[in-house]
Parts: structure tokens; sequence; C-alpha cells
């Protein structure tokens, strides 16, 4: 299963929801690279976005915690505390 840090500011709720989505596809079994591809771009990202981007991101004014989710390379390296999802 995928491993969400909880962002300290936001009380954890996005990376509930995100680690919910990114769990969702185990549930339903094994998928392909295209399903997996999708339903990123389609569930995952889209929370992201509105959540993380702001502070996250290539285009944040201020990175935070070293930490750039706007990336798969981003999020596995991780930021200050480590990787930021553990597939």
């Amino acid at each position: 299963m995928n491993r969400v840090l909880p962002h300290p500011s936001k009380g954890g709720a996005a990376a509930m929801s995100i680690a919910f989505l990114l769990a969702c596809p185990l549930l339903q079994g094994q998928r392909d690279d295209a399903e997996q591809a999708e339903f990123f771009e389609s569930k995952v990202r889209p929370v992201l976005i509105q959540n993380c981007y702001e502070c996250h991101s290539a285009e944040a004014k201020e990175l935070k915690a070293e930490l750039y989710l706007d990336s798969k390379a981003g999020w596995m390296k991780g930021g200050v505390s480590g990787p930021a999802i553990i597939p």
C-alpha cells in the first residue's frame, strides 16, 4: 500500500484523500500502465493541484520542505523528511 505523509498545516485531510485515491487501484486488482496513468491524471493530480502545488511545485513562490509534488521524481525523492509517497 502507498504511504502518504500528512501536511502538518492541513491536518492530514488532503494526504488522507491522496492515500485513498492511490489505494483504490490496489483494491480493484492490477491495472495496466495506461489505466494507472489515466487514474492518476483524473483522480490524484487534481487533488495535488488543489491542495499541494501552491507550496510544493516548480511554480511555488516559496518551495516548502524542499518537496516537489508536481512530478513523480519529486515525490519519490521527497523533501527534508524523505519520500512523500512510498509505493
